[in-house]
C-alpha cells in the first residue's frame, strides 16, 4: 500500500457500501497495521474549499466525478481496505497535501527535518 492509491474501505459502520479511500499517509511509514486515509464523495462539492474534484480515468479506477474530502482523515486497519483500484497522479496528491496541510494548519517553518 503506497500514498497515492485508490482503494474500497469496506466499513459497513462508516458507510452503507464500499467506498473509495486515498491512501495519505508516506510510504517511509508503512510497517504499521494501520494505514491513514481521506475519503471520496460523488456529492457535489465544487464549493466547498476542504475538496479536491478527481475526474474518472483508466488510472484513478473511479466511475463518476468524486472529491477527495480532506476534511475526513481516517486511520484504520488495513484489513478493512477491499481491492486496490487505481492511483492518483503527483499532481493531484500535490494538491491533496496543500489542502491537508491547510486543515491541520501546517507551515513549512513548523516541520523540524
Amino acid at each position: 500500500m503506497k500514498r497515492g492509491e485508490l482503494w474500497t474501505l469496506k466499513d459497513g459502520n462508516y458507510a452503507a457500501k464500499a467506498r473509495p479511500v486515498v491512501i495519505i499517509q508516506a510510504n517511509s511509514e508503512n510497517n504499521f497495521d494501520s494505514v491513514i486515509l481521506c475519503l471520496f464523495t460523488t456529492f457535489d462539492s465544487e464549493n466547498i474549499s476542504t475538496r479536491i474534484k478527481i475526474e474518472p480515468t483508466p488510472e484513478n479506477g473511479l466511475e463518476k466525478i468524486s472529491y477527495v474530502m480532506t476534511e475526513k482523515i481516517i486511520t484504520v486497519e488495513k484489513t478493512m481496505l477491499g481491492r486496490h483500484i487505481g492511483n492518483l497522479p503527483n499532481n493531484e496528491m500535490h494538491l491533496i497535501a496543500g489542502k491537508l496541510a491547510k486543515i491541520l494548519d501546517i507551515h513549512k517553518n513548523d516541520i523540524e527535518e
